[in-house]
């Protein structure tokens, strides 16, 4: 059986997925959290951030490491951020998501 609490937590809530629209760019993928971080806030949306994390030297057959022919494997190498660079988009989504109220129009 689901709590009351953990249904009103989910109750509604918008799932933004950043996935790979940062284009391998940290700074790209800051300004797509501090951009949504102002819609949420602005139109008192319940969101949660989803980020993907892909170990691309696990991720990718050997086999298949570099293959420009091959669409998601060349997207996901493009598209590859360290994991020092999801720890700073990380930090960034929960400084902002705590201090979001500022961020909206007054």
């Amino acid at each position: 059986m689901i709590s009351q609490r953990d249904r009103s937590l989910f109750e509604n809530l918008f799932v933004l997925e950043l996935a790979n629209n940062h284009l391998g760019k940290v700074d790209r993928g800051l300004k797509i959290i501090r951009d949504h971080a102002v819609i949420v806030r602005y139109n008192n949306i319940k969101a949660a951030i989803k980020l993907q994390f892909r170990d691309a030297e696990e991720f990718i057959h050997p086999n298949f490491k570099g293959s420009k022919d091959l669409r998601y494997v060349k997207k996901t190498e493009d598209t590859k951020l360290s994991k020092a660079d999801f720890v700073r988009l990380i930090s960034a989504s929960s400084s902002i998501c705590r201090s979001s109220r500022s961020l909206a129009p007054t």
